[in-house]
């Protein structure tokens, strides 16, 4: 219960995650993320700059860069930078709070402009030394990757997310590395057409969803294709969820946008039998000034079947039901189910509904 308490807490209290989206074209930076990959706590601070260059017609000064964590230290070109000039963002990692995982992030604040950039620094930090079989355990060919599935998190409509993997050549042979996205959307950039043996590089990646126009939970693929043979086990999936843009809103647009409320956030079912449908009953009202959109519906289960009328006037109410199918009522237990719908409203993007109990 304590598990299924936990669950619950998180899916209905989540909030949107920091996300690494475009900014504007004004100012480029040579790269948004850098990964100091695995090291040791005694290889002590580990340093990057970043470079960016101002596109503007106009001077543009950094006011101040904010870093997530005091383990962050950054340093920052704080001359104005004349149109066409360079200028650089310097990040310092301690490397002083034990072996672990780290992803840090830097909001850099220039003059004039509504939002920061944000810049990301990561790494692993180890006690010891590891091997690469434990760091990178997807093993494609002679490659060799960290993960396979690739999380990226919420992005705004309209908006491009980018990130990075890191793969590394174990063979004893070069890599001619080619790689092909199955949608518009994914955008894939390789380290070179060819890695040799035990170089180091990275797959960088971007979603952008301003090529197709894709709401709610999206899952897409990439093919990598070694020494020109296409293997179909050699694939990495990235999955994002798209999200209403509210950049722009004035006070205006938010005051005459819809306001979805629900009759009920979650339902307990209390104990059903295994191989028997599970029925839950929303209810969805929209309290707000105009029309409520729903975008797309996301299920936890493929099977799950939603009922709704996905256009909801204001002042106006729509049932929402829920039917589990037998197929996904096996494993014995605790169990969470989750709906999610995306909406257009500013106030409240995605509503979540669970449906909780124990099956015997």
């Amino acid at each position: 219960m304590k598990l299924l308490l936990f669950l619950f807490t998180a899916v209905l209290l989540q909030s949107p995650t920091v996300e690494q989206e475009s900014n504007d074209n004004r100012v480029v930076f040579d790269k948004t993320i850098h990964d100091f990959g695995d090291f040791r706590i005694d290889d002590g601070p580990k340093s990057h700059t970043f470079t960016f260059t101002n596109k503007w017609d106009k001077p543009i000064v950094i006011q101040t860069v904010v870093s997530s964590c005091g383990c962050a230290a950054p340093e920052w070109t704080r001359a104005p930078v004349k149109p066409g000039e360079k200028g650089t963002i310097k990040v310092t990692f301690s490397n002083d709070q034990g072996p672990y995982p780290f992803d840090k992030s830097l909001a850099v604040y220039i003059a004039g402009f509504p939002r920061p950039y944000v810049l990301r620094i990561r790494g692993v930090v180890h006690r010891k030394k590891v091997s690469i079989t434990q760091t990178h355990p997807v093993v494609m060919g002679s490659l060799r990757l960290r993960r396979q599935l690739l999380e990226m998190g919420q992005i705004n409509q309209g908006a491009t997310k980018t990130d990075s993997i890191e793969i590394i050549n174990t063979g004893k042979k070069p890599v001619f590395l080619k790689a092909i996205s199955n949608h518009p959307n994914l955008v894939l950039q390789l380290p070179g057409t060819r890695l040799d043996p035990k170089e180091r590089g990275f797959i960088r990646y971007t979603i952008d969803t301003k090529n197709k126009e894709e709401w709610g939970d999206v899952i897409y693929h990439a093919q990598l294709i070694l020494n020109d043979k296409k293997d179909p086990l050699h694939v990495v999936t990235v999955k994002a969820s798209v999200k209403m843009n509210t950049a722009g809103l004035t006070a205006a647009d938010k005051k005459r946008a819809p306001l979805p409320q629900m009759s009920k956030s979650a339902i307990d079912f209390n104990v059903a039998s295994a191989g028997s449908p599970i029925r839950a009953d929303f209810v969805l009202f929209n309290k707000g000034k105009s029309t409520l959109v729903i975008y797309k519906i996301d299920t936890s289960h493929p099977n799950i079947k939603v009922t709704m009328n996905q256009q909801v006037l204001p002042g106006s109410s729509t049932p929402v039901n829920v039917v589990i199918p037998e197929e996904a009522v096996k494993d014995t237990g605790e169990v969470i189910y989750t709906v999610s719908l995306t909406t257009n409203a500013p106030s409240r993007p995605t509503i979540n509904l669970l449906v909780y109990g124990r099956i015997k």
